[in-house]
Formats: structure tokens, sequence, C-alpha cells
């Protein structure tokens, strides 16, 4: 490797450390030393435009007002009374001025609190209006063109956002710039997943590379790529609260590669433990614990620190798919019986079953944060949502005709997400809990191909959608919107 690849990949990895871990001093001096830069330079244009001495004020980390007056609130507008004393207002408007030329009355105006009459406040800020770089920047301004456009074609979303719950019937999404526009992957995307923070997305790729990519709307930059010569990925995951990740295929090992150190393991034996085809896989940093069910079946417990093999879990028939129930210790399973078995991992035992008897060969499974809800997906496309109490179907959707082996609720539990990889734009998002389907996505407009894989962030600001073709679309979901 050059020096000068050695260079740029040094730098690359800074920035992913960075935007992961924060690197509070380098940006705190950066930040100070452009703003001083700026404020110097207004101020010398300032004095080659105007012979009046001004006041050199010390720029804050924060812009506020150049002053607050409590009779503000109070104030009308100028009276006749106020143009009566106009002249008498200029002549303090001037002494005031004179003051300020001495270094003297300089220091004293910085170490005291000066108190202003409103009308004369009120006269400056008409005959004298603020600085450019005294002024507070409005929002508005700052905003992408992205922003713009959500707010043109979502008016409706500032009152969405004040409701607690989702509206049903129509799902407000703004698509935004590909995730991997900058190196868009050669084969299906198998894996996608946000980082805790929700700023950065992980992609595999069945092209054995995995991408980072920070997950911004505009520019979103690749911050790293790895590829694996020896592993199709299949499932790649967050895990130790976002320090790692892990890359698992239909080989007999995975790759492990930590954020903080820039380096990629590899586990080559788990207690002799075949896995040559993966099934499903979970990860659940809480339980430090790693899940996945190999050929046979059987649901193999990793545990997330030593990558050590912990135990197996056997259910009486074949297990497909698997998904922790979040905040607790449970593990929930399904097979081609479709019966939902939930297993306590700290105890290692099956503690419930049940099943519907009308759907058969489940192919995934979902549990919701709010612990109500189960939803398993099956062969035949069939979705079924489960009350996780009562141990009782609720209500089978049928709007899927090929195997739905995708599901996700968000992190509310007011959504669903489902998709079959087998049938082209077989995506829909469920509303919850009134079972029914967003009827306006996808729209006529919309391709996404055949969905490979999708995430939902932690806070649902954000979905990606990995198709087979290598794209990765990005998604704003406004009911939501934070950033």
């Amino acid at each position: 490797m050059s020096k000068k690849n050695s260079n740029v990949l040094k730098n690359r990895n800074n920035e992913l450390t960075s935007l992961l871990f924060g690197s509070p001093f380098k940006n705190k001096t950066k930040t100070t030393r452009s703003f001083s830069e700026r404020a110097k330079t207004k101020q010398s244009t300032s004095e080659k435009n105007t012979e009046k001495p001004t006041i050199n004020i010390k720029p804050n980390k924060q812009l506020t007002p150049a002053w607050f007056d409590e009779d503000d609130d109070d104030f009308e507008g100028i009276t006749e009374d106020d143009q009566i004393s106009q002249n008498q207002e200029n002549t303090n408007e001037k002494n005031f001025e004179k003051t300020t030329n001495t270094k003297k009355k300089t220091k004293t105006l910085n170490g005291e609190k000066i108190t202003i009459n409103r009308n004369l406040a009120k006269t400056n800020e008409i005959k004298k209006p603020q600085r450019k770089w005294a002024k507070i920047k409005n929002k508005d301004k700052t905003k992408t063109n992205e922003d713009l456009l959500a707010n043109q074609t979502s008016t409706s979303s500032s009152l969405l956002r004040l409701s607690k719950k989702l509206p049903k019937k129509m799902i407000s999404l703004t698509k935004l710039k590909d995730l991997n526009w900058q190196s868009k992957n050669t084969s299906a995307i198998t894996s996608v997943d946000f980082h805790p923070g929700g700023e950065i997305c992980s992609v595999g790729s069945s092209d054995r590379t995995l991408r980072l990519f920070q997950c911004d709307g505009v520019k979103n930059t690749m911050l790293k790529k790895i590829t694996f010569s020896d592993l199709p990925i299949k499932e790649s995951k967050f895990c130790l609260n976002g320090e790692q990740i892990i890359c698992a295929g239909d080989r007999q090992h995975m790759y492990i590669y930590d954020l903080r150190s820039d380096n990629v393991s590899k586990i080559t034996q788990l207690m002799n433990k075949k896995i040559d085809q993966l099934k499903s896989f979970c990860v659940s940093d809480p339980l430090r614990l790693i899940c996945l069910v190999d050929v046979s079946g059987s649901i193999l417990m990793i545990d997330q620190r030593s990558k050590q093999w912990v135990k197996d879990l056997v259910p009486p028939m074949p297990a497909e798919a698997i998904s922790f129930v979040p905040n607790t210790n449970k593990l929930i399973s399904t097979g081609k019986s479709g019966e939902i078995l939930v297993w306590d991992v700290r105890n290692r035992q099956c503690v419930d079953k049940f099943e519907d008897i009308g759907v058969m060969n489940s192919t995934s499974i979902a549990a919701s944060g709010n612990l109500k809800y189960y939803a398993t997906g099956s062969t035949s496309g069939v979705v079924t949502i489960w009350n996780a109490k009562k141990r009782e179907p609720l209500k089978s959707l049928m709007n899927l005709t090929t195997n739905s082996n995708l599901l996700q609720f968000n992190h509310d539990s007011q959504m669903l997400m489902m998709a079959s990889s087998e049938k082209k734009n077989a995506l829909r998002f469920v509303h919850i809990p009134s079972f029914t389907v967003f009827s306006n996505f996808p729209d006529p407009q919309t391709y996404v191909n055949k969905v490979t894989s999708f995430n939902i962030s932690n806070d649902s600001t954000k979905i990606v959608i990995g198709n087979n073709s290598g794209n990765v679309y990005l998604y704003r979901n406004v009911y939501y919107q934070k950033w």
C-alpha cells in the first residue's frame, strides 16, 4: 500500500471514529478558530465602509441578541410622544457612541450591565441595522433542499407530529438520495443495519463486501469498505452497543469488525458446530447474546464478548426464524409447523408455545417493543399478527402473495414493515393497532424492485431498503422526523 493510500485510509478511519465516538476537543478548536476568522473579516470590512467606531465584541459559541429589554413585550410601536422626543434621543445616541471610543469606557461596558432606554434601542435598530455577523441566523436558511421539499410535499407533517398516535391510511415518506450512490454494490443487498446512534448504516452484500455509510440524506459519505474473500455476507449486525459488527453467511466461520480498533477478526470454530447454511440471525445487546439458526434447525447461543458458544436451544420441530423480544430475556422462534415457541434464554428453556392452525411453513418472525404483539410471515405470503399475552391471532394480512420473509416493528410499535424477496415491489407498511395497510406506499411512481433487506432506525425517522440490484434506498419518515 502506498503512503498516499495509507494516509487516505487513516483519515477515513479517524472520520469514522469521530462520528461514532466523538472528538470534542478537536472539533471545538476548529469551530472557534473559523468563527473568529469570520468575525475579524466582517469587522475589517465594516471599518472600511464607515468612519464610525465599532464595539469589539468577543464572539460566543452560541449567538445571542445584542440586548434584551423586558419592556419590549409591552411595546406597541413608536408613538407621537416618541417622535417629539426624537431629537433628545439622537443626542443620547451620539453621547453613547462617544463613550465607546475610549478604552476605559469599553472595559466598563464589557464588565457592567448597561440599561438602554427602550425608545433609544428601537430608534437605533431602525436607523442602524444590526451587523450581519451579530444576527441570529434564520433556521429556514440553513435547511437543505430535501428539508424544503419535505415541507412542500407534506404540509400536514407538523400537525401529525403533535399527535401521539400515528395516523392510519396514509404514510408520509420522503425519498432521499440513495445511501450507496457513491459506491453501488454489484449484487443483492443481503443485510442493512443502523448503528444505535442512527447516524451510521452498515450494508452487507453477497458480493463479499461490508460498507459503512454516514446516513445524513445529503452526501451519504462512504466511511469504510471491507472485502471478505471467503464470505458472501448473508447477515451483518451491530453488537456491543455499536462497537462491533458481526458478519455471517453460509460458511463455518464468521467475521468481526471492531470499529474502535479498525481490526477484523475471524471466528473459525464454535465448538465444532456446523453453520454451513444460515437460516436466521439476531442480536441482543442487553443480554450480550448472538443467536443463529443452523442447517439442522437448532438455535445456537453465542456470547457477544467472548464469541464462544454458550448452548443450543433445540425446538421439537426445526426452527426457521428467530427474534429477541425487546427489553426482556425472551427469544421467540417459529418454523414449518407454524407454531410459536417462547424461550427464556437465561434458564435456556421453552416457557410457552402456541400455534395458528390455519398457517403453515412460517419463515419470519418479529416482536413489538411494547410486548403486545408478535408477527409471523409464511411461504404463502400471509402475515399473522398475534396478541402476545392472550396467545391468539388478531389479524391475518393477505397483501403479499409470495413468501413474506422480512418483518420488523418500529420502535414504538405503531408500525410493522413487511416484504417478500420473491416479487417486485412486494413491500408494505402496516398501521398498528388498526392492522390496516397504508394505501399510498408503494405508489405507481415508486419502484424498489425485489426487496432483499430493510431496516428502521431506533427512532423511526429513517428507513433503508436494499434490493436485488444492489441499490440501497433511503427514506425519511416525516411523522417521526427530528433531523
